[in-house]
């Protein structure tokens, strides 16, 4: 039966192999262990009084984890890759990478779907709409250049030309975007002075559930004064995420198919080849060769 179990959980789609976050470092106390599944795994993490962080599985078992830019780190393993081969993406964050603030939601959907509404760019005027964001009234030919990077792609450096949060900082704002597999999408924006940095992290609960967290870091003292109602305003942001995927889950249950089309689609479509790429790389024990090319795509959001 154990044999079964296993064979199923490997045929759900999740990549195993990889580094997912568990929690922010900030919720793990030394007197409370912190409980954390990932992969249809359960996780229980310590702290010792020293500081440091420990985790074993539910058989008890001791599971790789490590702290880093204010988060916790689990590695899931599988029979391919039973340890890791690298540490954590390391962000590199403003402010020595100390976390300014989180907010997280239960996505219900699998981690394919929770990445396909992270990469669509052109969903944020109708999902995210906004007065203080976008709107469909605000809609703008976009051409976004991209290239390859580590497990993922890289949007390169541009000025954004319709988002009025971006100018909170100060002018000349430049924005780069980098996605990389299993479901970490890194945003910096900054201009000569100040630095802000929003990561989205997708860590699957299991095959029908998915934890997205937004995790900032920044430099710029205007941000920490408006700490306390941001939440006021990224709160009901994941819950347009949350109520969007629970709409699409409804259509997958009779048998919807979707469509997927060029340019705008292009990022999911690379997310499909790099994920196949990676596990028949591992698969075949051989190095994994991304299949992003540097292109430029073009959209109207």
């Amino acid at each position: 039966m154990r044999d079964i179990a296993v064979t199923a959980a490997l045929d759900d789609g999740l990549l195993r192999g990889h580094w997912y976050v568990a929690s922010p470092a900030s919720k793990l106390k030394r007197e409370k262990p912190l409980s954390a599944r990932i992969c249809g795994s359960a996780h229980t993490l310590h702290r010792s009084d020293n500081g440091a962080v420990s985790a074993i599985d539910e058989a008890g078992d001791p599971v790789t984890v490590c702290e880093q830019d204010g988060l916790l780190w689990v590695f899931i393993a599988d029979a391919i890759t039973p340890e890791p081969t690298s540490p954590p993406p390391a962000f590199e964050g403003p402010g020595g990478g100390r976390v300014r603030f989180v907010e997280e939601a239960l996505l219900p959907c699998h981690i394919d779907d929770a990445a396909y509404g992270l990469l669509d760019p052109a969903h944020g005027p109708y999902v995210h709409a906004s007065p203080i964001w976008r709107t469909s009234k605000t809609l703008k030919d976009k051409a976004k250049s991209y290239e390859p990077s580590e497990l993922g792609f890289t949007m390169v450096p541009h000025a954004p030309v319709n988002s009025k949060l971006y100018n909170i900082i100060g002018g000349s704002i430049r924005v780069s975007i980098a996605f990389r597999l299993p479901g970490l999408r890194i945003e910096r924006i900054w201009n000569e002075k100040h630095t802000v940095m929003g990561v989205t992290a997708l860590t699957p609960i299991d095959a029908g559930q998915t934890i997205i967290r937004q995790v900032f870091y920044w430099d710029t003292p205007i941000l920490t004064a408006i700490r306390p109602i941001a939440r006021l305003f990224t709160r009901p942001f994941l819950q347009q995420d949350v109520h969007i995927m629970a709409l699409r889950q409804k259509g997958l249950a009779f048998g919807a198919s979707g469509m997927l089309i060029r340019d705008a689609d292009q990022l999911f479509v690379w997310y499909q080849r790099i994920k196949k790429e990676l596990s028949e790389a591992r698969a075949e024990g051989r190095s994994f060769v991304n299949p992003v090319k540097a292109t430029t795509l073009r959209w109207r959001t």
